[in-house]
Formats: structure tokens, sequence, C-alpha cells
């Protein structure tokens, strides 16, 4: 197998899975194989992988990279569906752990060609599911300027969503809108001159259209809550988020299942325990010094663990 590049906090998410030899495991996020190949390399001959991934090129990466090992299952589609999955490839339905690396990989930003990053320049596309119809810039054309502020404002936090949404659609009008860079300018001039910030003023933008297209936030949230049904009893969830929005949902999420701090005294604790599946395993887990100057794209990562209970 050859691999390009080495998935953010590798080892700890692996760690924090506890996995058992004979077990069975989805990584619901495969990308280039870097967890699955290190979850493999943990299993026994008994054991069980299920990735999942919507993209094309990580489809055949898989089918090149991984298809003579039996224990070895690949499924594109998308994670939100994975009780069919399970269903699917695991006759007793239920599963020892399972990985969420969540956003976009390394080698969809690193493409210039599928539109995810505002350093290359490229076309407008964003689709994580090239088979799926509506591109950024389709989406971007056919939206109102309050909804492409309101998209900016939500899923990318952005101040200057507004002032930004009106530059995208007169620059749309002007016929001047066609790839990354263009996108690129126009977020940064609506930037006022006086503003210095360490991070690019096109990144929380951008960040917002991909998830919009995407519709990341509604599969994540579905997703936590089909993991609860099919986690055998001590089993782990481990979930790796990259930015306030997605983490929020998976701190939010294991809190609402587990006791955590906010446990109301004066209530039973058998009403209490009616939603209570999860115990968190550690606080929020980041990348070392060490893993963030060797893998800059670690510095905003956040790994959070639940177990079955």
């Amino acid at each position: 197998m050859s691999f390009s590049h080495n998935p953010v906090m590798l080892e700890t998410s692996i760690n924090n899975l506890n996995i058992i030899k004979d077990g069975t495991y989805v990584d619901c996020t495969f990308g280039r194989g870097g967890h699955s190949k290190n979850i493999l390399e943990r299993i026994g001959k008994n054991g069980k992988l299920i990735a999942i991934d919507k993209d094309n090129e990580a489809e055949d990466f898989a089918k090149e990279n991984f298809n003579d090992d039996s224990r070895f299952i690949f499924e594109k589609n998308n994670f939100s569906n994975i009780i069919n999955i399970v269903e699917k490839h695991n006759g007793k339905n239920k599963v020892n752990g399972i990985l969420l690396d969540l956003g976009v990989s390394s080698p969809q930003l690193d493409n210039p060609e599928r539109g995810f990053s505002f350093m290359k320049e490229g076309p407008l596309d964003m689709r994580m599911d090239t088979s799926s119809k509506m591109t950024a810039l389709l989406w971007l054309k056919e939206a109102d300027l309050k909804d492409i502020s309101r998209v900016l404002k939500i899923y990318g936090e952005e101040k200057y969503s507004y002032r930004i949404a009106r530059a995208i659609k007169k620059s749309i009008e002007e016929d001047s809108l066609q790839t990354t860079i263009d996108l690129s300018k126009v977020i940064s001039e609506c930037y006022p001159k006086s503003i210095s910030s360490k991070i690019n003023p096109a990144t929380r933008s951008f960040q917002a259209i991909r998830i919009y297209i995407n519709k990341e936030l509604q599969e994540l949230e579905k997703i936590l809550d089909d993991c609860l049904q099919i986690i055998e009893i001590g089993g782990r969830l481990v979930v790796i988020s990259f930015h306030s929005l997605e983490d929020r949902i998976v701190k939010n999420f294991i809190n609402k299942h587990s006791l955590g701090k906010e446990v109301i005294s004066k209530l039973p604790i058998t009403n209490l325990s009616q939603n209570l599946n999860l115990k968190k395993i550690k606080v929020p887990l980041k990348a070392s010094d060490n893993e963030i100057d060797e893998n800059i794209r670690s510095r905003s990562a956040k790994i959070r663990v639940a177990e079955k209970i």
C-alpha cells in the first residue's frame, strides 16, 4: 500500500477506540485510508473493518490498496446512512467502535480541481460527492443575497456576512466569479484594510459554503444519534473535529447522553438514566506541539471520546 499523507492525531484517535482483536469497527471517513490501515494492523483475522466515504477518489483508492484484505469492506455512501450500511455488511448489526474524522480531507484540499482551497485556483466546486449536482458556484448563482448572508453567518460565523454576500452577487451579475481565487479576492476586498488577522479572510466563507452544500452538520447530527443504536456496550465513539460548529454538536451530544457535570440533583436518577447511554472517556484531546509542527492541520483538531454503557 502507498499512502501520501498522515492523518491528524492518528495514534491518539486509534488508541482511544480501545480495539479488541475480534471486533468490528467503522471508519466513517476513509479518505486515503490512514486510519483504516492502522485499525487493520490492530484487529485479528476474525476482526472486521467497514470503511465509508462518498468521494469517488476515495473509492478508487480503497479498491487499489485494500481489496486484498478480506477483513476490509468499503462502502461508497454518506456516513449518515451508517445503520443501513452496518446491517448490509455485518450480520449482528452491532459494532465495537466508530471513528469520525470530520470535514474536508487533505487530498481534497490539495487538489485544486475539487475547489475546496482558497489558496489554489480551481473551479468553484466544493462537492465531497462529485455525483451531486449542486456545486458551490451553482448555489451562489441560484441563492439570493439573504440566503448567502445567512449561510456565511451561521456556518462560517462570518462577521461581514452581508457585505460579502452583496459583493458575491455583484460579481455574479458582472460574470466575474468563476474560480476559487475569484471568490477569495471578492471576500478579501470586503474586509476593512485596518483589520489584521492570523487567518485568511476567505477561511470562514469557504468553510460556510462547503458545509452548506455538503449538508455536513445535518449528517453529523444524524450519525451521532444512529451511533447509539449500533455500538455495543463497552464500544467507543471517537470523533475528530476541526472547527467550533462541529465540536459543539459533538460535545452537546455526548453531554446529553452522559451524566457529565450538569446533574440536576432534585430529579430522581431513574428519570435521568433513560437517556444516559454514554460515558465520557476524556476531556477534548488536542495535538502536541510536535505534531502541530509536523502537520499544521492538526492545530485546530479536537478529539472527543465516549463509551457506550
